[in-house]
């Protein structure tokens, strides 16, 4: 039994018997407003298997209430190689914009710290400035920003670190 460790739920690791649950909130946020932001992956019942049948390095978290996920992150990038984690996120459609993208970022920064990382990396879109100015917040710095185009759409990606020690 989990208990939570905030009003609105937990961060958990997900497993095997996440599957169901990922795949549906997966399905749910396939959205313009979700995945405007969001392009590690796609949100498909493909995605949910692959993050919940195979071991990884990478870590994926859900954020839950009894067993409804509202949001999601991740660390990825050791199963690549990497030794910096890159630090993704999506926050249920239904509770966007109510601060749960802050309480899961702050924790996982905190699975960040007790996985004895040195530093965690994100990358953000210039059009998507509250997510932005949310990682200034927590201390992210950008270090490069570079023109894409997006969905027909030119802006930038900008790359954003923030060291822990």
């Amino acid at each position: 039994m989990h208990k939570k460790e905030n009003n609105w739920g937990w961060l958990k690791e997900v497993t095997s018997s996440d599957e169901q649950i990922l795949k549906a909130f997966f399905i749910k946020n396939n959205v313009p407003p979700t995945v405007r932001g969001f392009s590690a992956f796609p949100l498909n019942g493909e995605s949910a298997n692959f993050i919940c049948s195979k071991s990884h390095q990478d870590k994926f978290y859900i954020f839950v209430d009894e067993k409804t996920i509202k949001g999601f992150s991740m660390l990825r990038g050791w199963d690549e190689g990497y030794s910096i984690p890159s630090f993704g996120i999506i926050v249920d459609i239904d509770y966007q914009g109510k601060g749960i993208g802050s309480k899961i970022l702050e924790l996982t920064i905190e699975k960040c710290l007790q996985l004895g990382c040195k530093r965690m990396r994100l990358s953000v879109y210039s059009s998507n400035q509250t997510a932005y100015n949310l990682y200034r917040k927590f201390g992210f710095t950008e270090i490069e920003r570079s023109p894409i185009n997006y969905n027909g759409e030119s802006i930038e990606k900008i790359i954003m670190i923030k060291d822990f020690i």
